[in-house]
């Protein structure tokens, strides 16, 4: 049993440590790049609505989460085995949407500059200029505000719940198989 807990933690935190391996050193960009960057990046994500646009991006995306979960075979038995299940859910959903947007919220700073940096390596300052000036125009601040909350729409909700819920079905699938071949495993010992 000892075996079957030391792999499965392995494997749960195994990704983790793959993400958390350093990136390749990059190239520093040009002061008058970032600085042309900065000022976009302000423009396209303007601080004083970061707020509003995390909480339209997250809010779909976890209603979206929390409906592949109740649409899963395990939750689904849960329900009908328990009253208390779906709440629970709920609690769960709701619990990791507060988390997940107090996490964003802290990294926007960290977000932000990296994407500075990221555009200040791949435009130059009038190709900056350039899409700044688009964002002063009626039609790219409308782009401006609007594009966050594409995710949000119906169709791109729908299309995205169909890819959770089949991914968390599978998941769901492969992990019991993995769990099962490995307390198979163990009872071959």
């Amino acid at each position: 049993m000892r075996a079957l807990a030391a792999a499965l933690l392995i494997a749960v935190t195994a990704p983790g440590a793959a993400m958390a391996q350093t990136a390749p050193a990059v190239q520093a960009p040009e002061p008058a790049r970032l600085a042309a960057a900065t000022a976009l990046i302000a423009k396209i994500m303007p601080p004083q609505r970061i707020d509003t646009l995390i909480d339209q991006m997250m809010r779909p995306m976890m209603d979206n989460l929390r409906n592949a979960m109740a649409q899963s075979p395990q939750m689904q038995a849960a329900f009908a085995k328990d009253p208390k299940a779906k709440a629970m859910l709920d609690g769960f959903v709701s619990d990791e949407l507060q988390h997940s947007m107090a996490l964003t919220k802290a990294s926007m700073p960290t977000m932000l500059d990296a994407m500075a940096r990221a555009y200040a390596r791949r435009f130059t300052v009038a190709q900056m200029r350039d899409v700044s000036a688009f964002f002063d125009t009626p039609s790219g601040k409308i782009y401006a505000e609007q594009a966050p909350t594409v995710m949000a729409d119906p169709d791109v909700l729908a299309a995205q719940r169909a890819v959770m819920e089949k991914s968390i079905r599978g998941t769901m699938e492969r992990a019991q198989a993995m769990v099962a071949k490995f307390a198979a495993e163990q009872d071959k010992k």
